[in-house]
């Protein structure tokens, strides 16, 4: 496979096209799911982007296009400070801005690699390229988007190597969904916090996806939720009541929940409704998502609980 991938800002309504044959690829989704032209026009030229990886090997009915990422300006109010935990930063507007204030933030909406050209860091390469067309236009350094936390690779993605946080779990998000990654699952989401100018992000993005110390004083202190084998090769979270007291948390991630929903519907959905119950209640308490870390084997959520580092301070 070639390496000649270069990336590009997306600008003319031939590319957008390109862009929706791509969107259909990656997502497996309907024709009318897409991104209409003319409203991915006016996103683009009215303060939003799109930009795409292209490959001179890449698929001709998307003319050479493999990876994508689209975003748009919104409006919102943080859960979560530039820093983990509550600790303030100039990025950050909490916790010193007044309840319910509405900040500017771009609301990245897509991102996705076609499967033939994933794992090669192509979705790392289109999110920095994002995080520097943002900084550049220099209207906000503050970032959302929503995920599936069962999707391992995503939450790795976003969470430890790009260093954004989360602390907001949405039920049922989008409804019923149609594509073939998430038909016949309820839409749970999360959605995370990327302050793009923050020590956190930089490091984060300096460091690259090599081993990090920084949270090895919260794994001294570490409550695991369990899992058990489920089958021959997959494995299945257990019911419990998670301990609420402020120690740090680890919270079991499916290894490909893809797979699972397509071998066992009914454990796909054990660990929706777990992750949903898991989340919920972690999040109520003041933990905040801050990791992705791998125990013995195990990708976890690591959560701290940012309402005890405020009291700290």
């Amino acid at each position: 496979m070639s390496s000649k991938i270069t990336l590009r800002s997306v600008t003319s309504v031939e590319e957008v096209e390109q862009f929706q044959r791509l969107e259909q690829l990656i997502w497996q989704s309907p024709a009318e799911d897409t991104v209409p032209v003319h409203v991915a026009i006016t996103v683009i030229r009215n303060g939003g982007g799109m930009i795409v990886a292209y490959d001179d090997d890449g698929p001709a009915e998307t003319g050479g296009l493999v990876g994508l990422t689209f975003w748009f300006p919104g409006l919102g109010t943080p859960t979560t400070s530039a820093e983990r935990g509550s600790r303030g930063d100039a990025d950050a507007p909490l916790p010193f801005a007044p309840r319910n204030s509405l900040f500017l933030k771009m609301c990245s909406h897509m991102a996705g690699v076609l499967p033939g050209w994933q794992g090669r860091g192509l979705g790392v390469q289109l999110k920095l390229a994002q995080r520097d067309a943002i900084l550049t236009q220099g209207a906000t350094t503050w970032v959302t988007w929503t995920y599936d936390p069962l999707f391992r690779t995503n939450a790795v993605l976003n969470i430890r190597r790009l260093g954004a946080l989360c602390n907001t779990y949405k039920q049922d998000w989008y409804g019923v969904m149609k594509d073939g990654l998430n038909a016949g699952a309820p839409s749970d989401r999360c959605q995370v916090d990327w302050w793009l100018a923050s020590a956190r992000v930089k490091e984060r993005v300096a460091q690259g996806p090599g081993a990090r110390g920084e949270e090895d004083a919260l794994l001294r202190d570490l409550f695991v939720a369990p899992t058990v084998a489920s089958g021959t090769a997959l494995r299945a979270p257990v019911a419990c009541d998670l301990p609420l007291d402020g120690r740090p948390l680890a919270l079991p991630i499916p290894d490909d929940i893809a797979a699972i929903r397509r071998a066992d519907a009914g454990l796909g959905l054990a660990w929706r409704l777990a992750m949903r119950q898991q989340l919920s209640a972690a999040f109520a308490a003041g933990h905040v998502i801050i990791d992705c870390v791998n125990l013995s084997g195990e990708w976890c959520y690591l959560l701290e609980n940012s309402r005890l580092d405020a009291t700290a301070q």
